[in-house]
Formats: C-alpha cells, sequence, structure tokens
C-alpha cells in the first residue's frame, strides 16, 4: 500500500495557533532583505516559532558549503527579485557548492524530534556540490524529514554516494520531486550518481521532472536504493516525470542516460532492504527508464534478496548493458514484477496499457542491447537472472500484460549462476504477454542453470530468423506453456531437454513433433491481423479463438479488455477464452462473417 505523500504546512499552522511565522529577505540589491545570508536567516527563523519562510533575492553563485537546515520548519524560496510574495518568479538563484570545502552544498537533518521537520525548497540550481569522501553532493537529507522540492535544479555536483541527492531518512520520511525538479551530470565515485535513498521514501511526481545524465562508478548511476534493514527499508515511487529540454530541442525521460561504469542498474540499482514502485498517472509523463547503461541490468538491476521492483505501466526501453541483462538484471534472490490489471495490488489511479493509442507504448521492454564494447553479442537482452546458493529464496521475474519487441543480443531472457553450482534455479513467469519480433536475438530463452519458465496466455514470435540452427528455448529446468501461441514456423522449439521436462497445454504452434504425448496442442497459422505491420491480435478466422480456457487469475487480456469473450459466429474448443495475449472483443467481429 503506497503511503499518501502530503505536505501539511497549512495545517499544522491551523492546529497550532500560538506559531507565530515570519518572513525573511536574504541577498541584495533588492527590497526588505534582512539578512545578508541564507544562513543567518535560517538562525534566525530557527529561534522564531512557526514554520518560517525565507526569500532569497534571484542572482549567481551565492556560496553554498554545507548550508545547514536542521531542526526546524521551514520554507525556502529562491528566485526572487525584490522578496515580495506576490511578484513572479524569474531565473533561479544560484547556489554554488564548490571551493574545496568538500561538503554538501545543502544539507536538511532532524537531530532533535522524532515528529517529521517540515521543509519546502524551491527557485535554486545547486550546483558544484563537493561531498568528496562523503554523501549528496548537492543535498543531503537526514533522519526524520518531510522536504519537497521544487523549481529545482541539482546540477555537476559530486559525492562518493547520491553524487546530487543522498536521502539517509528514518522509515517516516519523505522526499517529494516534484514539478520542474531536475537532478543531472552528477557524479559518484561508488553508488548513486544522482540520487542514493539508505533509508524513508523517495518520489518522483512532477511535470518537467527528470533525472538525467548521471554517472556512478559503480551501481545506480541514475538512483541507488540501500535501506538501513527490515525496519526501514528504502523506497522509491515513480508516478510522473518527463521534462522538454529546449536547449537540444529533445525530452528527458523520467530516469534516462544515466551511467555505472563499472557495476550494475545504470537507471535504478535496487540493493539490500529497498521498494520500488512504479506506475504513470499521466500519459503524457509516463515512468519511462531509457538510454541508461550499466555492465549488468543497462535499465533496472535488483541486486539482493530484500530488493523488489514491481511497475505497473513502465516503458523499458533503449538501454544498454556490456555484460548482459539489457533491460533488467535480478540477482541474488531478488524479485523483480512487471504487471498488469489482473494484480490485486495495482494502484487505483495507474493508467491501463491500450493496444493503440499513446498508451500503446506503455508496458512496453523494447530496443534494448546486451553487446560488448568490441560488439559482441551478449546473453539477456530484455532480462537476465542471476542466482547462488548463497541465498535462500531464487531469483525471481514475473512478466505479466508486457510488450517485449526488438531487444538485441544472444538472447532475450537468460540466467546465470554467481557460485560454484547453483541447486535452485531462478524463476521466469511470462504471463498475458506479447513477445515478438526479435530478429537480432536468435534464442528466446538460454536458461542453462536451472532457471524454471512458464509462459501463460502469450504470444511468442518472430524469433530471430527462420531458419536457423538455435532452439528457440534452451532451458535445462522445467518448461511450462500453457494457452499461448509459439509461432515460430521452420525453427526448432526446445533444445536441451527431454520431453518430460516439458508441460503443454492449450498451445497453438508450427510443428508439434518436439511436444509428443502433450495434450491440447494445435498446429496452424494464428492468422494475426497484420503482424508484418506489428499487430498481433487475432483475425476473426484465427484457429486461436474461442478455443481455451481461462486461467482463473487472468480476468483481462494484455490491452485490459476482458477475457473469455464467445464470439457468436465461432464454436468453442474447451473454453471460449482465446490463446495468446489478446482475446478478440465482440466489437472486432461485428461485420466479419468468419471467412476474411
Amino acid at each position: 500500500m503506497l503511503r499518501p505523500f502530503v505536505l501539511a504546512f497549512a495545517l499544522l499552522s491551523l492546529t497550532n495557533p500560538s506559531a507565530r511565522a515570519a518572513t525573511y529577505c536574504v541577498g541584495g540589491p533588492g527590497g526588505g532583505v534582512t539578512h545578508g545570508s541564507i544562513q543567518a536567516a535560517l538562525n534566525t527563523a530557527a529561534a522564531n516559532p512557526g514554520i518560517d519562510t525565507i526569500m532569497v533575492i534571484r542572482r549567481d553563485g551565492i556560496q553554498a558549503q554545507g548550508i545547514l537546515i536542521e531542526n526546524q520548519d521551514v520554507i525556502l524560496s529562491g528566485a526572487h527579485v525584490n522578496c515580495d510574495p506576490n511578484e513572479a518568479l524569474f531565473d533561479p538563484t544560484v547556489l554554488d557548492g564548490s571551493g574545496g570545502a568538500q561538503t554538501s552544498a545543502l544539507i536538511v537533518r532532524n537531530t532533535a524530534s522524532a515528529s517529521l521537520m517540515h521543509v519546502e525548497i524551491s527557485g535554486f540550481n545547486i550546483i558544484g556540490g563537493d561531498a568528496i569522501g562523503g554523501s549528496g553532493g548537492g543535498l543531503r537529507v537526514d533522519g526524520h524529514v518531510e522536504l519537497a522540492l521544487s523549481n529545482l535544479k541539482v546540477l555537476q555536483s559530486q559525492a562518493s554516494n547520491g553524487g546530487g541527492i543522498a536521502f539517509h531518512g528514518s522509515d517516516d520520511a519523505r522526499l517529494q520531486l516534484g514539478d520542474r525538479v531536475e537532478i543531472s551530470s552528477n557524479s559518484a565515485a561508488q553508488t548513486g550518481g544522482g540520487v542514493a535513498i539508505f533509508g524513508g521514501t523517495v518520489l518522483v511526481d512532477g511535470v518537467q521532472t527528470s533525472i538525467h545524465g548521471n554517472t556512478a562508478l559503480a551501481d545506480g548511476g541514475g538512483i541507488l536504493l540501500s535501506g538501513a534493514g527490515s525496519a526501514n527499508p528504502a523506497r522509491l515511487v515513480l508516478r510522473r516525470g518527463r521534462m522538454s529540454d529546449t536547449s537540444v530541442g529533445s525530452l528527458h525521460e523520467m530516469v534516462e542516460s544515466n551511467i555505472s561504469q563499472n557495476g550494475n542498474g545504470g537507471g535504478i540499482a535496487a540493493g539490500a532492504w529497498s521498494d520500488v514502485q512504479g506506475y504513470s498517472v499521466d500519459e503524457y509523463f509516463p515512468v519511462w527508464i531509457s538510454q541508461n547503461s550499466a555492465l549488468y541490468g543497462g535499465g533496472i538491476a535488483v541486486l539482493a534478496e530484500t530488493a523488489r521492483v514491481r511497475l505497473w505501466n513502465p516503458v523499458i526501453q533503449s538501454n544498454r548493458a556490456y555484460a548482459g541483462g539489457a533491460a533488467v538484471l535480478v540477482s541474488s534472490g531478488g524479485q523483480f514484477a512487471m504487471l498488469d490489471r489482473n494484480d490485486p495490488e495495482r494502484p487505483a489511479d495507474a493508467l491501463l496499457c491500450a493496444g493503440d493509442g499513446y498508451l500503446g507504448y506503455f508496458c512496453m521492454i523494447a530496443n534494448n542491447i546486451a553487446r560488448s564494447t568490441t560488439g559482441d553479442d551478449r546473453s539477456g537482452a530484455a532480462v537476465m537472472l542471476e542466482h547462488s546458493v548463497a541465498v535462500a529464496s531464487p531469483s525471481r521475474v514475473v512478466l505479466a500484460g508486457a510488450r517485449l519487441l526488438d531487444n538485441r543480443g544472444s538472447s532475450v531472457f537468460a540466467d546465470t549462476c554467481l557460485s560454484i553450482e547453483c541447486d535452485d534455479g531462478s524463476q521466469l513467469s511470462i504471463r498475458n504477454s506479447l513477445v515478438a519480433y526479435h530478429p537480432e536475438a536468435p534464442v528466446l530463452a538460454q536458461l542453462n542453470f536451472g532457471s524454471t519458465l512458464e509462459i501463460l496466455s502469450s504470444t511468442i514470435t518472430w524469433t530471430g530468423t527462420s531458419p536457423d540452427p538455435h532452439s528457440i528455448l534452451q532451458v535445462n529446468g522445467v518448461v511450462t506453456i500453457r494457452r499461448s501461441i509459439v509461432w515460430e514456423p521452420g525453427r526448432d522449439l526446445i533444445g536441451g531437454l527431454v520431453p518430460f521436462g516439458v508441460v503443454a497445454d492449450e498451445v497453438l504452434v508450427a510443428d508439434a513433433s518436439e511436444l509428443g504425448g502433450q495434450a491440447h496442442i494445435l498446429v496452424g497459422d494464428p492468422r494475426f491481423v497484420a503482424a508484418g505491420g506489428g499487430d498481433f491480435h487475432l483475425a476473426a478466422n484465427s484457429p486461436a479463438v474461442d478455443v481455451a480456457t481461462v486461467h482463473p487469475g487472468l480476468q483481462w487480456d494484455a490491452d485490459g479488455n476482458p477475457r473469455q469473450v464467445d464470439l457468436p459466429d465461432r464454436p468453442n474448443g474447451l473454453g471460449a477464452a482465446d490463446l495468446g495475449a489478446f482475446e478478440r472483443q465482440l466489437s472486432d467481429s461485428i461485420f466479419s462473417d468468419g471467412f476474411d
């Protein structure tokens, strides 16, 4: 359950009638100046009851080495001309943290109370922070703090961890990246080039908001999570983000173009005691994780048994891994799930994916590349699973309602072993999903270390080239295929397995010779609407229509439309449901005579 993230400044003032908030003005030239420095104004405000406001007159190059907001509720607002609360704001005030002090440019911390300290910061560009050997080059947050950022940039700062921002929050602490927040061009000598979260919750929910162009030497080029333990995990909630960059005439997505130079998770790395949730609430500001790079897990890396990532309608696109797992790496018992409308925990305001329109781009894992710097293809163009006997739980991946398209490498899915031997394999489940058009990935699943593979109510087609000496599935664990279409004409389906390693039921294939003895196998052309044009919905005369039973957990198809739609012009087979990812709807067949 997601907690509400609301900063209650007005409520606090109303419930504390003795509070007498004051307003202070910093800078010059300009009207109403009360203090010559931000720190002096903060020190005065700390002695005054209430939630004080500090306005800072717009100017460049205010030295910002270790500015401290401590044990006080405050609103810090830059970009003013005369400290008039009714004036229009213009260019932001620049806080320059350079100068060799080797500390965060701005520090927000609560050391005095178990109650939340409330802070708002807006109207600043924080640049040049240099917390060398520490964390949070631009901004560091500690303790019971509720902090909202808006109209703010953290740029060109560096630290060992959290080059831009380091959030050492308590369990109830919250940091919101609201509208017009940019975290970019920061670097970490270790982890978290843009943001490092070591406890508490960070919410990314803003228009014109992006975390892009950051670099970490190790894990988490864009964002790193590593919680303080079971009592205080690190949490990240992604709801909205994207920004227009007028300087280059392009967009920056929510988490984009970040680099993990020698580690995992170019975009996001979820370490021990971490939880990531992501879902779009605005079709124009999606949860889009793109163009990030790392050795493993170009887009996302889930790195620990106590790490979990759940995404409901993301786009994971054009990421790169130089060793494997271009879109997603799941290691050491971690859990990754891309979930659809069938998930009972799906947030009520999460947008549904759709087969057409702009929302058709959502729920996508596409165009990711697993390839070395010398051009050699690596495994796991979409997903790589790593497992080890050192952890009790297998690494697990669930792809539900996903569209996987044109990911490039030696395989779409792969596993590997981190130990001398692996007793319990990882688990990969593909449900209600389309996996199509991977001409540069000759193998669909290369699971050589005992991982299990489940394909349920999904459409698999156009892997590699036909004919090809590679088998579509190279799996040493158990394979289960139910209510699905696997249309790979001219290709062997299974390699490295004896028949009892495969359970197939209600499946449409091009060649059933490798599924001898299995129940309810259909052989024939599935008759997609327009496979060459990328439309893998079923035509009215498809043999996959109205022939299948329905899995009790799949009420909706990959487009979010109802399952088990009984077409009036088609006799039923085992049931009224269709095979594959998409259910043909009644409206599709109103003008069909069944022979089109």
